[in-house]
């Protein structure tokens, strides 16, 4: 085969391969916050639908622009901040072993959406007890003001769907954990929130800001396994094995259920989409910022901050520090 020959067949095996994964063929792109050194200006993007920095002179401000607040006493505001952000104040969520099991905040999305993205800064405390649940995206139908829970049971495709990004324990590891209509076990059993890119190396570290973001697209039609979800960290997703294990549609990745849990495989079988849904009235409505910790020995103190949560409708990526030169992220 002459050279002219296999470059053409090279790049024609490409094509196909973009065309058959699309959540695998993934474009370097500008996200939204490149446009907004500092985030400043951002909120006003027309692609963006909330935006909470915690800039406010006090807690009962920041409480007042979410809808369920749990453990109030547990929030406070700080002035560590990540790098580059416009303001000198961050969320303080403090969880004590022995006293309760943590705090949240929560808030309807409205009018509801059929794709989003939620970007958010954190920091773990360098002595932060493993948690149990963290930050949430989903949604309820009807949207209601406060978080229905549902763990352990298997939504009905019209009623309920979401997805975590947790920090998975004492692994200490960054994933999913998602609950939707066709997860693996059966309607009459627990159903716990499954998993999916399962990589030791994905690590959490802390004792410092982290850019994490979520992105969740609904199945349209109804009928079909073409939802999506991928994590982003630092605005980079996760490879491994030669495949894109932080973005999951119908083709990509290639892998293995066992039981609840996704284990990403090139020798696999290409993972078969979500169906989300089974009602289109169900829809992307609600952000649970949740600290959710259990089994911490009485009298551990353990810190999370929070700061510049942004949920808009395509990629956000992280912030673009003022006097910084544009740079390219990746979708």
């Amino acid at each position: 085969m002459d050279g002219p020959t296999h470059a053409r067949i090279v790049v024609l095996i490409a094509l196909l391969l973009f065309v058959a994964n699309p959540a695998q063929s993934a474009r370097p792109i500008h996200g939204l916050a490149q446009m907004y050194p500092g985030d400043v200006g951002l909120a006003r993007d027309p692609n963006v639908v909330f935006v909470e920095d915690f800039e406010a002179g006090s807690v009962d401000e920041v409480v007042a622009r979410w809808e369920s607040v749990k453990n109030r006493q547990g929030l406070s505001l700080s002035t560590d901040s990540p790098a580059g952000s416009h303001g000198g104040h961050s969320l303080l969520m403090t969880h004590v072993g022995g006293a309760g099991t943590g705090a949240h905040l929560y808030r309807r999305l409205t009018p509801g959406y059929d794709k989003l993205h939620v970007r958010f800064y954190v920091k773990f405390g360098s002595d932060c007890f493993p948690i149990h649940h963290f930050v949430h995206l989903g949604g309820y139908n009807p949207a209601t003001a406060w978080p229905q829970g549902g763990a352990g049971s298997r939504p009905k495709g019209d009623e309920r769907f979401s997805t975590g990004v947790e920090p998975f324990g004492a692994k200490w590891r960054w994933d999913f954990y998602s609950y939707w209509m066709e997860m693996r076990s059966s309607p009459d059993k627990h159903s716990w929130g499954h998993d999916f890119i399962n990589d030791p190396a994905l690590k959490v570290e802390r004792g410092k800001w982290i850019c994490v973001e979520l992105m969740m697209k609904m199945n349209d039609p109804v009928t079909q396994r073409n939802g999506e979800q991928a994590i982003w960290i630092d605005g980079k997703p996760w490879n491994k094995d030669g495949q894109c294990v932080s973005h999951l549609g119908q083709g990509s990745p290639r892998g293995k259920w066992v039981w609840d849990s996704f284990l990403p495989d090139p020798e696999g079988e290409p993972f078969e989409g979500f169906r989300w849904r089974r009602n289109e009235d169900l829809k992307l409505n609600f952000l649970w910022l949740l600290l959710y910790i259990t089994k911490a020995p009485p009298g551990h103190v353990s810190k999370v901050w929070f700061d510049d949560i942004v949920v808009a409708r395509r990629y956000i990526g992280p912030i673009r520090p003022p006097g910084s030169s544009r740079d390219r992220t990746r979708r």
